[in-house]
């Protein structure tokens, strides 16, 4: 009979153990990594970019962007706002579902959410002004001039922050 009783103890322990764990993994708290630039072109025409990449730690697993293009007066009408939406929607239309549009008085927002494995292109956007507004929206991965984001990237929370203040965002 004491030899049952002194099995029983060290079951007990592990089982409690065992159960602190698990709820310790359940429990870890993914960070988030929040950047944001905002860019000035000709003629008072402005985009912020606002990131919060979710990692849990050695990589990214989530992505939400949101792109504010700022008009002037002078280009916010039907015509204009179209146009940019024609464009974006271009290179857009590969995330599908994932993408959202809203129009306000002067403002483009687009709002991107992704948590699989699909490419977000940040600071890809420029405008021009000759005659009319003109967009220029750079979907080249590859390129040097913009910085690409997927999830699953290996990324820790400090390498990520640095990447992004190296390319002129601000992090936190």
């Amino acid at each position: 009979m004491s030899s049952r009783k002194s099995k029983t103890f060290p079951v007990i322990i592990t089982f409690i153990f065992i159960v602190i764990i698990v709820y310790l993994f359940a429990n870890l708290k993914q960070s988030q990594v929040t950047c944001e630039k905002t860019k000035s072109f000709d003629q008072d025409i402005r985009i912020k970019e606002e990131l919060v990449a979710g990692t849990d730690g050695k990589k990214v697993n989530s992505i939400n962007l949101k792109k504010t293009i700022i008009l002037p007066e002078k280009y916010a009408d039907q015509t204009h706002f179209n146009s940019i939406k024609f464009a974006l929607e271009k290179t857009l239309d590969y995330l599908g579902d994932n993408v959202k549009y809203s129009f306000n008085d002067n403002k483009i927002i687009i709002k991107i959410s992704v948590n699989k494995n699909e490419i977000v292109l940040l600071d890809n956007i420029e405008f021009f002004v000759n005659n009319d507004l003109q967009i220029k929206i750079n979907s080249n991965t590859k390129s040097s001039e913009i910085i690409a984001l997927s999830v699953g990237d290996n990324y820790t929370d400090g390498e990520l922050m640095k990447h992004f203040k190296n390319r002129g965002y601000t992090c936190k």
